[in-house]
C-alpha cells in the first residue's frame, strides 16, 4: 500500500511539472509571437531601384538569315516556312545542319519554269531551222539571177549587131533582171535582220529560263540552311519577343532564324516600362541575380538604352530595351539564362526605412500603428522614395519606435 501511495506521489508531481513547463512554454510563444509582430523603427542605407527581368544574351553573333539567294525579286520567293530546327543551345560546327525552309513553293515554280525552258527551247530552234530555211531559198534564187544577168549581159554585147528596136529589149531585160536581183538582195538583207531579231528574241528568252532554272536549283539546296561558323543554336526573337519556332515564316523583312552568340561577351537584354526610363542611365549600377545558378548575384551597369520604344505583350504601355553588361566571372553564364536585374537609379545613407508591410492606407492618408507605453496609437505618416521592399519615412515617426508589422486584432486603438 505504501509503495502505491509513493507511485501515485510522483504521479502527481510529474503531470504537473508537465503542466508548469508548458504553460511557461506558452507564455514564451506567446511573447515571442507578440514581438515578431513588431518592428524597431530605424536608420539604414536606402537604395531606390526598378526590378525586371531579363534573358543572357550575346552583344555579338553570327547571325543564320533566310538566305540571300532566295531574295532574288525574279524567283517570286517571298517568304517561306521553316519545317525544321534543331533543338536551342546545340553546340554545331561550321557547315553543321541547322534548318530546313519549305520546299513545295520553290519546287512548284522550279516545275513552272522548266515547262516554259522547254518552250522556249523549242521556239528558239525553231527561229533557226525557220532563219536556215528561208535565207537558203532566198540565196538559190539571188544565185540563178545572178547566172541569168550573166547569160543576159551576153545578149546585151552581142546585140550590136541587131537592129535598134532588139538592141533596147536585150537591154530593157538585162535591165530588169538586174533591178530584180538588186530587190533580191534588200530583201534578203531584210529577212537576215528579221530572222536575227527572231532568234536574238528567242534565244534571249531560252537564257533567261535557263538561268532561272539554275536559280532555282540553287534555291532548292539553300533550303536546307547550315552553320556558318563554330557555336551554340540560340533561336531568333520575332516582333514582340516571341522566339523563332517551327512554322514560322521567314523573308527578307523579317529574316532572322536563329544566332551562334559569341560566349565570351554577353549581356542581359532587358525592358523597362517608358514611365521609368527617364530615370534610367547609361552607367548606372546593376545588381543582376541569375535564376540557374540559385540566384547568384553580378555587378553590372547599363551599356545601352534603345532610342525607340515599342509595344510588347504583357505590358500596359512602351517599352524600351536595354543592354546590361556584366562584369566579372560569367564562365558558367550561358545564352538564354533568366536574370532578375535590380537597376539602382538613387541612394540615400541614413534614412529613417521603415517596411512596406507596416505602412497602410486610409482614404488617401498614410499611417503606423505604433505601441507606446503597452497602447497601440495610430499615427499619420509622412512618406518619401520606396522600393520593393522599404519606403523612406519622412515626418511622423523617429528611431526605436515600435510599430506593428500587421493591423492589430481585437484592441482598442
Amino acid at each position: 500500500m505504501k509503495f502505491i501511495k509513493n507511485m501515485k506521489k510522483r504521479s502527481g508531481l510529474v503531470l504537473f511539472s508537465s503542466g508548469l513547463i508548458l504553460i511557461i512554454a506558452l507564455v514564451i510563444f506567446l511573447r515571442l509571437q507578440r514581438s515578431s509582430n513588431i518592428y524597431v523603427v530605424k536608420r539604414d542605407n536606402f537604395e531606390s531601384v526598378i526590378t525586371c527581368k531579363g534573358e543572357m544574351q550575346s552583344e555579338k553573333a553570327v547571325l543564320i538569315n533566310f538566305p540571300d539567294i532566295l531574295g532574288d525579286r525574279s524567283l517570286s520567293i517571298y517568304q517561306l516556312q521553316i519545317k525544321d530546327l534543331v533543338p536551342e543551345g546545340m553546340v554545331v560546327k561550321k557547315g553543321d545542319y541547322v534548318a530546313l525552309l519549305d520546299e513545295g513553293r520553290i519546287k512548284e515554280l522550279a516545275q513552272q519554269n522548266t515547262e516554259s525552258l522547254q518552250k522556249a527551247s523549242a521556239a528558239f530552234t525553231d527561229a533557226k531551222l525557220d532563219s536556215a530555211v528561208s535565207l537558203s531559198t532566198s540565196r538559190d534564187d539571188m544565185e540563178q539571177l545572178e547566172f541569168d544577168l550573166k547569160y543576159k549581159k551576153i545578149d546585151v554585147e552581142q546585140s550590136v549587131y541587131d537592129s535598134p528596136a532588139n538592141q533596147r529589149m536585150t537591154q530593157i531585160s538585162y535591165d530588169r533582171t538586174a533591178r530584180l536581183l538588186e530587190s533580191k538582195r534588200r530583201s534578203y538583207r531584210m529577212q537576215q535582220n528579221e530572222f536575227r531579231i527572231r532568234c536574238s528574241r528567242r534565244e534571249r528568252q531560252y537564257n533567261e529560263y535557263n538561268e532561272m532554272d539554275e536559280k532555282y536549283k540553287l534555291a532548292l539546296l539553300a533550303t536546307r540552311i547550315t552553320a556558318p561558323s563554330d557555336g551554340m543554336v540560340i533561336y531568333a526573337r520575332k516582333w514582340g519577343g516571341r522566339k523563332t519556332k517551327i512554322d514560322d515564316y521567314v523573308n527578307l523583312w523579317d529574316p532572322a532564324i536563329a544566332t551562334l552568340p559569341d560566349l565570351h561577351n554577353l549581356v542581359s537584354e532587358t525592358y523597362v516600362e517608358e514611365i521609368y526610363i527617364s530615370k534610367i542611365h547609361v552607367g548606372d549600377s546593376v545588381r543582376v541575380h541569375i535564376d540557374a545558378l540559385k540566384n547568384k548575384e553580378i555587378l553590372a551597369s547599363i551599356a545601352k538604352i534603345s532610342n525607340i520604344g515599342q509595344d510588347m505583350t504583357g505590358f500596359d504601355s512602351n517599352v524600351f530595351k536595354l543592354s546590361i553588361k556584366l562584369s566579372g566571372d560569367i564562365s558558367k553564364l550561358k545564352p538564354s539564362m533568366t536574370t532578375g536585374n535590380e537597376i539602382i537609379i538613387g541612394k540615400k545613407a541614413n534614412a529613417l526605412v521603415i517596411p512596406l508591410p507596416c505602412l497602410f492606407t486610409d482614404n488617401g492618408s498614410q499611417f503606423v500603428y505604433l505601441k507606446e507605453s503597452g497602447k497601440i496609437l495610430k499615427r499619420r505618416v509622412k512618406t518619401g522614395e520606396k522600393n520593393d521592399k522599404v519606403i523612406i519615412i519622412l515626418s511622423g515617426l523617429k528611431e526605436k519606435d515600435r510599430i506593428l508589422t500587421s493591423e492589430p486584432e481585437n484592441q482598442k486603438i
